[in-house]
């Protein structure tokens, strides 16, 4: 795949409607990853070995351009996996509205979903320094382990210096242990079946149910994966403790991932 040139149509990727991207580019903002992810007005840039890959919506497509060669195919794949494109909100938009606390969530954002990621091992990266921190917290020790590590990869996460970087000991171990198992016992984070994926992350060190559930929303596409000892969550939803949310979220089931998803951007 090419950039654009003038009077060139980028390539389109269909979305199914609704797709609410700007609300989807509101939950990722928060959220990128530092030295390759950015978010600029309305669009999305990667870049992809040094070359900047862009994505913006027309109201019918996504429309993707680079300025210079790269894989269209693994472009491609990568952006629709990222928005999950193909998406039907009929079912759940449904559901949820019936619920008080989400029908103006549901109104206001019709079509959100869970975003995937481009990298799962970032993704995973970026959740574990966000355990019990706020996410703009979680966002400064991201930025300040890609100072370190250059890239976020397993092997630049093993030879990087990780001490005194603002996160506790053991999350910083986990970190370790995450790469150490990639690397070492061929831990697959792509392509695997997730309940496969969930079952190896358990023995990993700090992938606790909180973990894995955000992992399984975003990763493992689980409509209903709910990580109900998440503070947001309980504050969005005026539950006092994980159990009485757990109770209220009987009502969003199959699909507490999502409802998850609303809450948070609401918040």
């Amino acid at each position: 795949m090419k950039a654009a040139a003038p009077g060139t149509a980028p390539l389109t990727l269909a979305v199914r409607a609704p797709f609410p991207w700007e609300a989807l580019l509101a939950y990722l903002s928060l959220r990128l990853t530092p030295l390759v992810e950015r978010v600029e007005e309305d669009r999305y840039v990667r870049l992809v070995e040094g070359k900047a890959v862009t994505a913006r919506y027309d109201g019918a497509h996504l429309l993707i351009s680079a300025d210079g060669k790269v894989d269209s195919r693994f472009i491609l794949k990568r952006v629709a996996r990222l928005f999950d494109v193909d998406f039907d909100a009929a079912p759940v938009d449904a559901l949820l509205s019936k619920s008080r606390a989400l029908k103006k969530h549901i109104a206001r954002t019709p079509g959100m979903r869970p975003p995937g990621a481009w990298s799962p091992f970032e993704l995973c990266v970026r959740t574990v320094l966000g355990q019990q921190v706020s996410v703009a917290a979680a966002r400064t020790l991201f930025a300040r382990l890609a100072e370190r590590c250059g890239a976020i990869t397993p092997e630049a996460l093993l030879e990087a210096d990780l001490s005194a970087l603002g996160s506790p000991g053991r999350r910083v171990a986990s970190l370790q242990a995450l790469a150490r198992a990639i690397v070492d016992d061929g831990l697959e984070l792509e392509g695997a079946n997730w309940a496969d994926t969930d079952a190896a992350l358990r023995e990993v060190p700090g992938f606790g149910p909180w973990t894995r559930a955000y992992l399984a929303i975003r990763l493992g596409r689980d409509p209903d994966a709910f990580p109900e000892s998440d503070l947001g969550l309980m504050r969005a939803a005026g539950a006092e403790s994980p159990a009485a949310l757990l109770k209220v979220a009987e009502r969003w089931r199959p699909y507490r991932a999502h409802a998850a998803i609303h809450l948070w951007n609401a918040g």
